[in-house]
């Protein structure tokens, strides 16, 4: 499977871990409206750990998600599409990359 898409489920994290297990090499995950949590960061850390290859990641209107949360985001290092709307978030500090000419 290359591409999955999930709205309106509270139930996102368990969805993920069995699709796991059938097979694992989703590169595009688009959640839409889901409820991730406590916190977000357990289901964003097994995203992480489970999809490390993902190429696209949408969470869009995804509730809650923490400032830990995000920060978990780059570890997905062969992210080329992200979609936050309709998200929110209190505060996230970010580390710019310094580049070289």
């Amino acid at each position: 499977m290359h591409s999955l898409i999930v709205r309106q489920r509270e139930d996102v994290a368990d969805i993920l871990k069995f699709l796991f297990h059938i097979h694992g090499g989703l590169r595009k995950l688009i959640l839409q409206y889901c409820y991730l949590g406590k916190d977000g960061t357990g289901l964003l850390a097994n995203i992480v750990a489970l999809y490390p290859d993902l190429e696209g990641l949408s969470l869009e209107g995804c509730l809650p998600l923490t400032s830990s949360a995000y920060c978990l985001i780059p570890c997905l290092k062969k992210l080329s599409e992200l979609n936050l709307s309709n998200c929110q978030v209190h505060c996230v500090c970010v580390k710019l990359l310094e580049t070289h000419v």
